[in-house]
């Protein structure tokens, strides 16, 4: 799974935003040489530079596609944030005396 948000690396760590030359991913990598977001499209693009093929996909399906896992990155990004708002307004709660 690509890593799309900075926050996965450590706060001091060497981190460079990649463009993904299959998919067209935005990604975070930890290496300077990094050309691909996964394992998945560096496997693709072997694929298509050892076969008579450019390309087994048009250009619509890997769109779709990068779409796909950046909408199910973000989805979970919206989940933890909705459960740490949750939990900051529970300790706000517990911290303010009820009004009467």
């Amino acid at each position: 799974m690509p890593k799309l948000d900075r926050s996965d690396f450590k706060y001091n760590a060497k981190v460079f935003e990649k463009t993904c030359l299959w998919c067209g991913t935005v990604y975070f990598a930890s290496r300077s040489t990094a050309k691909y977001c996964s394992s998945t499209c560096r496997g693709y693009a072997n694929q298509a530079k050892n076969s008579e093929e450019v390309l087994p996909y048009d250009e619509t399906d890997k769109m779709i596609s990068a779409l796909l896992s950046e909408n199910a990155y973000l989805k979970g990004q919206l989940q933890r944030y909705v459960f740490e708002n949750q939990q900051l307004q529970d300790k706000l709660n517990q911290q303010m005396p009820p009004k009467d």
